[in-house]
């Protein structure tokens, strides 16, 4: 079964251009946790604050196939992980294509079920 993600190669402080995390293009940023028009990360403590517009450029992996997105968005929640060590961002996405994130959320939505529907089976086995 494929894996369904996305991997942001650019996120940037749209005020200020600068990049919020370095080295995204040799080592993208892979984003695990989704919403309906969000999503979360994890990074170093302090990279921006709430309230911060972001722009990003990623890609989405899912259905075999790899697909574009560029967004822009705000940060709406920073939380700190491990003693400081770490920080949890969340981004509301404001300007994106709407249809290839839901399409995502699809793939997402769909991979769980089988998944789901395959433990299922297999307690059933026992």
């Amino acid at each position: 079964m494929a894996k369904n993600f996305l991997e942001i190669h650019s996120l940037q402080n749209l005020t200020t251009e600068f990049e919020l995390i370095k080295n995204l293009k040799a080592r993208p940023l892979e984003i695990l946790e989704y919403a309906e028009k969000s999503f979360t990360f994890e990074a170093a403590p302090r990279i921006c604050g709430l309230g911060t517009i972001v722009h990003l450029e990623g890609k989405f992996f899912f259905d075999g196939t790899s697909h574009d997105f560029l967004a822009t968005g705000k940060v709406t929640q920073s939380e700190s992980l491990d003693s400081g060590k770490h920080s949890k961002y969340t981004v509301e996405l404001h300007r994106f294509e709407k249809g290839l994130w839901e399409n995502f959320l699809n793939a997402n939505m769909q991979s769980q079920l089988n998944t789901d529907m395959l433990f299922r089976a297999m307690r059933e086995l026992d």
